[in-house]
């Protein structure tokens, strides 16, 4: 199971700065906008616009091909000679008059919103199938049909008074111009769930902005390709995985905590705790449920091998050890991994401290040799199959002050522990990493529609209300980073630069829902009606 975690930052957060504002020309007008490295790119107004007329050509050139696809039906299947020269007639007419236009607006349009957007011409797959899909209709269009169509209503004339019968160009047409239609409708798909991810090419792009944007914010540049060289059996269904840098340069600095990405060939992106020694930099450690009925990432780790190459993004600590005197560690199943390198953590410090490591079967539990080690007064291990559930109340309400309480494991026992703190721990704080999103009530603002500005261009997005702020970012910025688009992970971490934000993620702390410097625009909103963002 993987582990993603909350962002609770040690450091103030930055001062707010005025965002920068899009240059404009004399009279108010705004100029075209410029991508990295001199990439034209339309401005907002623009790309509505060529939008509009995209979307208005293709639905219009998908019209027309069904009554085409009709007419080259009936002429095939009619035996009545004065019926299939109408019917070639008009069709002959649409592909004069009007299906080339719209096809070509259509093809112009799709040009430049791939040209002048991030998405690209040939970054993404859905755009390349796409525009090649629609070039081949096009040419097959203008080069064979209209030839086809004045052959087949000459044959049709010339059978006036008798029966007609479908000549080859008939046929070519029936079984030829139908399909074309079904294709104008798969292409109208591609365009609504955008499938298979990036190209080489696109690949290529997104790593170089994402070192750009590295270089200013301090964050890890990219994908960071590592070998599998371990692979160690921790208990029934789990495993951990000994991950060393293919470059065999140094991993990056982690803290107790602290989880990396693991990006695995299918493409899937998953979050898990690190665990082993901080100081060791030459591998990354992480342990991995298997969950048959989860979402496929652990089912895929399983399947790894000794030697196989995978990458990490990374790493990110959203769960580290607070500053404390004394700690109370609640770990429910894989949720155990995070606290390994607390517990070295607080040993260091010479803090006191206590783990409850609570699971379904003793031979599931992984790390129980280790943790054992320390005595039955600092580690309480509860096995369900051998014994009772903890006893959490007393645990919590025997606390001393000032202690920290950290929790990790399935949302049940993280909600009880959340329910329990106020009234049987008032003196302790709470410290949360979760698996899965929290249900939480509608704020006010719960089904608004809202506008995000990115402040490096100017540009304004609209966030339709039940549409997430992402989604929407997605439009204008493809490669925004996000992972588990659940609250969860952190990844999609935007800066905000005006406005507030209205925080429905598990990343930020109780505490911490009164920040306006950041958001995670994959659950989260605004509380008004534009946010700025250092994007």
């Amino acid at each position: 199971m993987s582990t993603p975690a909350l962002d609770r930052p040690a450091t103030r957060p930055p001062q707010r700065q005025e965002p920068p504002r899009p240059e404009e020309e004399p009279g108010g007008g705004k100029r075209k906008r410029r991508g990295r490295r001199g990439e034209f790119r339309l401005s907002a107004r623009g790309r509505k616009l060529t939008l509009a007329l995209h979307i208005t050509s293709s639905v219009g050139w998908m019209g027309l091909s069904m009554s085409m696809a009709t007419l080259a039906l009936i002429g095939y299947l009619t035996s009545d000679p004065g019926i299939a020269e109408g019917a070639y007639y008009a069709m002959y007419i649409f592909d004069e008059t009007t299906v080339s236009v719209v096809s070509l607006v259509s093809g112009v349009t799709g040009v430049l919103l791939g040209h002048g957007t991030p998405w690209g011409l040939l970054r993404h797959w859905w755009v390349l199938v796409k525009w090649v899909l629609a070039l081949s209709i096009a040419v097959f269009a203008w080069v064979y049909t209209h030839p086809l169509v004045l052959t087949a209503a000459e044959r049709a004339g010339e059978a006036e008074g008798g029966t007609y019968r479908p000549g080859p160009e008939a046929t070519v047409l029936a079984w030829t111009v139908p399909p074309v239609f079904a294709l104008l409708v798969f292409l109208s798909l591609l365009s609504v769930y955008k499938p298979w991810g990036r190209t080489p090419r696109g690949r290529r792009h997104a790593a170089a902005g994402a070192r750009g944007r590295a270089s200013t914010a301090g964050a890890p540049a990219a994908d960071t390709p590592v070998t599998v060289a371990g692979i160690d059996r921790l208990a029934e269904d789990v495993v951990g995985l000994r991950l060393v840098p293919a470059s065999d340069e140094p991993v990056a600095p982690w803290t107790a905590g602290a989880h990396i990405d693991l990006v695995l060939p299918s493409g899937l992106v998953r979050q898990y705790s690190l665990y082993g020694d901080p100081d060791d930099r030459s591998c990354y450690r992480v342990a991995v449920l298997k969950e048959p009925e989860g979402r496929g990432g652990s089912l895929e780790v399983h399947g790894l091998g000794a030697g196989d190459r995978i990458a990490v993004r990374g790493p990110r600590n959203h769960f580290p050890l607070a500053d404390a005197e004394r700690y109370l560690f609640v770990a429910g199943g894989i949720g155990v991994v995070p606290f390994l390198p607390m517990i070295e953590e607080a040993e260091r410090r010479g803090a006191d401290w206590r783990l409850v490591y609570v699971g379904r079967r003793r031979a599931g539990m992984a790390f129980l040799t280790r943790l054992e080690r320390y005595g039955t007064d600092r580690v309480l291990v509860c096995a369900r199959d051998e014994s009772e559930r903890p006893d959490l109340t007393a645990l919590l309400s025997t606390t001393p002050a000032g202690t920290a309480v950290h929790c990790c494991g399935p949302d049940g026992m993280m909600r009880t522990v959340e329910e329990l703190m106020d009234r049987a721990c008032p003196q302790g704080t709470l410290h949360l990493e979760r698996f899965t999103p929290s249900a939480r009530p509608a704020s006010p603002a719960a089904d608004q529609p809202f506008e995000i500005e990115l402040s490096s261009t100017g540009e304004v997005v609209h966030v339709a209300a039940g549409r997430s702020a992402l989604e929407a970012l997605r439009e204008s910025a493809p490669q925004l980073a996000a992972s588990c688009e659940d609250g969860l992970c952190g990844s999609c971490e935007l800066r905000v630069l005006d406005g507030t934000p209205d925080h429905r993620d598990d990343v930020l702390s109780p505490a911490e829902r009164g920040r306006t410097d950041v958001v995670y625009p994959c659950v989260s909103r605004a509380r008004g009606r534009r946010l700025v963002v250092d994007l």
